[in-house]
């Protein structure tokens, strides 16, 4: 089976990522550990599959990111109104290099083990979707077998709703749909201290995500109740 990830992610500039972590870190502090996300997701999208395709934003930044990533990459520009739209064009740019199979992860979820991402490819060997849903309502991953843009559309993008009305179009579609284990995404104060704590408690995390967990320890960020 042909097979790809694609990596969607905003390229880790200050001012522009895990802006809601701002009232804790300084837009430097996030752009760096925004940055760690992305490494280290690269690593576990690398481990599981070769193909990989980086889709970013803004546009005309790309060399950046080749800077930034240790391995080889296909680099597409995410076009689109929203997000529904972007990650389609996405998935239809994979879909047109004759693939099977096509898994699509964010970066917010750096912990999330690998094995994931290969149970979701073995799912797509006898099924149309896999979703992995976020503990927040949104989902940290997407797999295809097939691809119908109204998968994507009617959906309130970065809310509670989004992984259930992902779903609800997979069964008006009449796709069959398999899930994989919930997660977590780090975007407020609550989740970095969910993620520290992750980090303290589990080795195995740490391997998952070295690159952010040298970020934390090197920072000391365990933020308190509240902050």
């Amino acid at each position: 089976m042909k097979r790809a990830i694609i990596i969607m992610t905003k390229i880790p500039l200050a001012g522009t990522v895990k802006t809601r972590l701002q009232s804790f870190l300084s837009a430097e502090e996030c752009a760096e550990l925004a940055a760690a996300f992305l490494m280290d997701t690269e690593n576990k999208a690398k481990t599981v599959c070769n193909e990989t395709i980086i889709a970013f934003s803004p546009p005309g930044k790309g060399m950046e990111l080749e800077n930034l990533l240790q391995y080889e990459h296909e680099f597409i520009e995410q076009t689109g109104a929203d997000l529904g739209e972007r990650m389609f064009n996405a998935f239809q740019f994979a879909f047109e290099k004759d693939l099977d199979a096509v898994v699509m992860i964010g970066t917010d979820s750096p912990t999330f083990p690998p094995e994931f991402i290969a149970k979701a490819f073995e799912f797509l060997e006898k099924t149309d979707a896999v979703l992995g849903k976020t503990t927040d309502g949104g989902f940290y991953l997407i797999g295809l077998h097939r691809l119908k843009r109204e998968i994507f559309e009617n959906v309130e993008w970065s809310s509670p709703n989004t992984f259930a009305q992902t779903k609800r179009n997979f069964m008006h579609l009449n796709f069959d749909l398999r899930e994989i284990l919930a997660w977590y995404d780090v975007d407020e104060p609550a989740d970095l201290r969910r993620l520290c704590s992750e980090f303290q408690i589990n080795e195995s995390a740490r391997h998952i995500a070295p690159q952010t967990f040298r970020w934390i320890n090197r920072h000391k960020t365990f933020p308190k109740s509240g902050e």
